[in-house]
C-alpha cells in the first residue's frame, strides 16, 4: 500500500497548474548549473589551450558560488522571492556572455579567472531559491514525493546539460555552450513571472533571528554528505573528459557518457519512489547513507577502466544512486529547516555542494598535473566509501533530529 501511495502522489502532483509551471521554471533555472563545469572546462581550454587551466576556472566558480550562496539564501529569505531569483538570473545571463567574449578574446588568465568566480558568485542562491518554492507549489501531504520527483527532474537536466555542451564542442563552438546557458536563465526569468509568490513570506525579524541554518540540529550530518558528494561528483566531471582523450576518444563525448549517466539516475530515481516512504529520522539517514556508499562503490571501477565501453557501464551503474540520494538528502534537510529559513538552507545546500565540487575541480587540476586521469576517478569513488565508513563509526547519535518527528 505504502508504494502504491508513492506511485500516487506524482501523478496527483501533475495535475497542479503551479507545479507544472515551477518544473518548467526550475528546469531553465537550474539548466546552467548542470553545464558549469563541462562548459568551463572547455572553455579554459579554448583560452588557453590547457583542461588543467578549465578545471581551476570551473573550481574559481564553484569557490564563487560556495561563499556566496548562503549570504544570498539569507537575503532571499528578506525580500520577495521571485525578485530576487529573477535578478539572479539576469545576473547570470549576462555574466556567461561576458566570459564568452573573454574566452574568445584569450584575455589572460587573471581576467578568466576573476569572471569565473563571479560566475559563482552574483547568480548563487538561485538554486536554494527555486526549491523554497517547492513548498508553496506541493501540499504538505504530497512533500516527500514532491522532493523525490524533484531530484528525478534534476537528473532529466543533467542529461540535457552535458549533452547540449558536447554538441556545441562537437559543432566546433565550445563557447556556445556559455551562451546557451545565458539564454536558458533569461527563460526561466520569464517563466517565473507567472509562478505564485511564497506563502506567507517569512517575516524579516524571523529571518534575522535565530543561529545560522548549520546550527539547526540535523542540518549538519546532511550538509557534510552533500559536500562529500558534491566533491565526488566535481572530480568525475572533470576528471571524465581528460580520461577519455586518453582512452582515444574525445573530451567531447562526456557530454554524451553524462546524458547516459544521468538517464540512468532518473531510472534510479523513478525506481525509488515505488519504496515505502521514509518512516523516521533515523531511516531517513540509513537510507542516505548506504545510497552514498553504493555510489561510491560502483564508481570505484573507473580507476583501472581503459575503454569507453568500461567507462560507461560502470557509469551507469553508479547513476543508478544519484537521484535516490540527492532526492533523500533534500528531503531530510527539508524537514529539519525552520520554515522561514528554507531559500537560506536550500542556498546553504547548494554552496556545500559548490564547495565540494570545487575541491573536486581543483583536485582533478593537480593530479592531471602530475600524471593522468585515473587517480582521479579512483579519488571520486574512495571519498563517498570513505566518509560513509567514518559516519557508520561514529555512531547513531551524530545524526539526531535530522528531520521532525
Amino acid at each position: 500500500m505504502a508504494a502504491t501511495m508513492r506511485v500516487a502522489l506524482p501523478r496527483e502532483l501533475w495535475r497542479e497548474q503551479a507545479w507544472r509551471r515551477w518544473v518548467l521554471a526550475a528546469f531553465f533555472a537550474r539548466l546552467p548549473g548542470t553545464m558549469m563545469t563541462f562548459a568551463l572546462l572547455l572553455a579554459g581550454r579554448e583560452a588557453t589551450g590547457s583542461f588543467t587551466f578549465g578545471a581551476w576556472m570551473a573550481s574559481a566558480c564553484s569557490v564563487g558560488a560556495a561563499l556566496a550562496a548562503p549570504w544570498r539564501g539569507r537575503m532571499l529569505d528578506r525580500e520577495p522571492l521571485l525578485v530576487g531569483l529573477r535578478r539572479g538570473l539576469h545576473w547570470q545571463a549576462l555574466l556567461t556572455a561576458g566570459l564568452a567574449v573573454a574566452a574568445l578574446l584569450h584575455a589572460p588568465a587573471p581576467v578568466l579567472l576573476a569572471a569565473s568566480l563571479l560566475l559563482g558568485v552574483m547568480p548563487s542562491g538561485v538554486q536554494g531559491g527555486v526549491r523554497a518554492l517547492l513548498a508553496s507549489v506541493a501540499p504538505s501531504s504530497r512533500l516527500e514525493a514532491a522532493f523525490a520527483l524533484d531530484a528525478v527532474l534534476v537528473e532529466v537536466q543533467w542529461v540535457m546539460g552535458p549533452l547540449l555542451v558536447g554538441v556545441a564542442t562537437a559543432s566546433g563552438a565550445p563557447l556556445l555552450a556559455l551562451g546557451m546557458m545565458g539564454a536558458s536563465a533569461l527563460v526561466a526569468s520569464a517563466l517565473s513571472l507567472g509562478l505564485p509568490e511564497r506563502k506567507p513570506e517569512p517575516a524579516p525579524e524571523a529571518v534575522r533571528e535565530g543561529p545560522g541554518v548549520w546550527r539547526t540540529p540535523g542540518t549538519l550530518a546532511v550538509f557534510g554528505m552533500v559536500v562529500v558528494l558534491g566533491t565526488s561528483w566535481g572530480a568525475l566531471e572533470a576528471g571524465v573528459p581528460p580520461r577519455l582523450e586518453e582512452v582515444g576518444a574525445g573530451a567531447a563525448l562526456w557530454g554524451m557518457l553524462a546524458a547516459i549517466l544521468s538517464a540512468a539516475s532518473v531510472a534510479g530515481g523513478l525506481g525509488y519512489t515505488l519504496l515505502p516512504g521514509v518512516k523516521g529520522r533515523a531511516e531517513g539517514v540509513w537510507r542516505a547513507k548506504l545510497l552514498l556508499g553504493a555510489w561510491g562503490l560502483l564508481l570505484l571501477p573507473l580507476g583501472w577502466m581503459a575503454s569507453v565501453n568500461g567507462l560507461t557501464v560502470w557509469l551507469v551503474m553508479a547513476g543508478l544512486f544519484l537521484a535516490p540520494v540527492t532526492g533523500t538528502l533534500t528531503f531530510l534537510l527539508q524537514g529539519a529547516l525552520p520554515p522561514a529559513r528554507q531559500a537560506e538552507g536550500f542556498s546553504f545546500y547548494s554552496a556545500c555542494w559548490s564547495l565540494g565540487v570545487a575541491g573536486g575541480s581543483a583536485l582533478t587540476g593537480v593530479l592531471l598535473d602530475v600524471g593522468d586521469a585515473r587517480p582521479v576517478l579512483t579519488t571520486a569513488a574512495l571519498l563517498p566509501l570513505v566518509a560513509v565508513l567514518l559516519m557508520a563509526s561514529a555512531g547513531p547519535g551524530r545524526f539526531r533530529s535530522v528531520t521532525r518527528e
